[in-house]
């Protein structure tokens, strides 16, 4: 019986021996990896409990090759959108399926341990390439990495998105935007075939656009470009437009006027066909939004388009005055949608070479083949 006892007491001691170095070794290792993820991703969030904060410290420890290492991608840069109604998990997993990080829970055991799930807001982010897992989570997680939202309205001129532009915060002003585009670069006029003299106005593209904050004012303006390029490469032509010895740019120009005469879409091929029938029979175009251009800015009014226009004001001295100077102006006079620019490269076959304001407030036209059939229409 003693001896028995003896035996029992050695493998007590022994199992006690073993247990002891089975906890060192767990100690060790989580100190070990404890260590190591504070001095690679900083102290952990405050407000996690003990157990939450070991599972995140041993996953990031595992996963810090994950974390550290930049998933594949095509291109400089690519866009990421988190949505209103999206959590960290959703966002996590979109991020592992869109290709942005190599793991999904790796960034999202790192957003929750750093306590950058709390800052995640939703906006879209530019994410150029090479960026690790951690540096996608930090983007994501700093609102002042937010993309800017620019929007540029159909039949703005290049000074109202000028102003735009000022009020949103980018690293340059309208001022410094105004400077490009009225006097763009050689790679910026031979990207849209301009000549010496011609400004960027006619070419921006209404529509949304999201830029990083750290973006330029010359590669904003060229990216804007761009998306005008893509979006009207496959413009066709109408015959018509050819004959009447137009070219693309005189196709922005008139595009440019259809836009500031017209918000309906579906009248602006036939406004075309009465300023193209104009233009066959050598009569001017007699357009109020040129002179409107040619007369800038109404301080009183506050506005680039003033309205109503007197007699006076149809005098102006300006080549962009169709009261005065026949054919077209020199350039656009706003920035026309695809819908306009279609107009003016298809414009309908119509007998008109008239059209005003309807009376009833809609914002369309009446149009006329005569003078007499035109002042008829007049409002009482």
């Amino acid at each position: 019986m003693p001896e028995r006892s003896t035996g029992n007491q050695s493998l007590r001691i022994v199992l006690r021996f073993t247990a002891v170095a089975i906890l060192g070794f767990l100690l060790f290792s989580f100190w070990k990896a404890n260590t190591t993820v504070i001095a690679q991703f900083g102290l952990p969030a405050e407000g996690l409990g003990w157990v939450q904060r070991a599972r995140l410290t041993l996953n990031l420890y595992r996963q810090k090759d994950l974390l550290t290492t930049a998933a594949p991608a095509e291109g400089e840069s690519r866009k990421f959108s988190i949505e209103p109604d999206e959590n960290v998990r959703m966002i996590c997993a979109r991020l592992e399926s869109e290709g942005f990080v190599l793991s999904g829970p790796a960034v999202c055991d790192y957003l929750v341990y750093t306590g950058s799930d709390r800052y995640l807001q939703s906006g879209t982010f530019t994410l150029r390439s090479g960026l690790n897992t951690v540096e996608v989570a930090d983007r994501l997680s700093n609102p002042k990495a937010r993309d800017i939202v620019l929007s540029i309205f159909p039949g703005w001129r290049l000074e109202e998105i000028a102003a735009q532009i000022t009020n949103l915060g980018f690293n340059f002003g309208g001022e410094e935007f105004l400077t490009i585009t009225l006097n763009p670069p050689q790679a910026l006029q031979e990207m849209l075939g301009l000549t010496a003299g011609q400004s960027l106005e006619g070419f921006f593209l209404p529509g949304t656009y999201s830029f990083e904050p750290e973006i330029s004012a010359q590669e904003a303006v060229t990216s804007v470009l761009r998306t005008f390029v893509a979006k009207t490469q496959e413009l066709a032509v109408s015959e018509r437009v050819t004959a009447a010895g137009l070219d693309f740019y005189d196709v922005v120009i008139l595009a440019s006027i259809i836009q500031r005469e017209t918000t309906d879409a579906g009248e602006m091929p036939l406004i075309a066909s009465v300023f193209y029938n104009r233009l066959a029979v050598g009569m001017k175009l007699e357009t109020d939004p040129t002179v409107q251009y040619a007369l800038g800015f109404d301080a009183q009014a506050a506005t680039w388009w003033q309205s109503p226009l007197d007699y006076t004001d149809l005098q102006v001295d300006s080549p962009f005055n169709t009261y005065r100077f026949g054919g077209l102006p020199p350039g656009p006079i706003s920035n026309p949608g695809l819908e306009a620019l279609t107009a003016a490269a298809q414009p309908a076959e119509s007998p008109y070479y008239y059209f005003r304001a309807r009376c009833d407030g809609s914002g369309t036209h009446d149009f006329s083949e005569t003078y007499e059939e035109h002042l008829g229409k007049g409002c009482e």
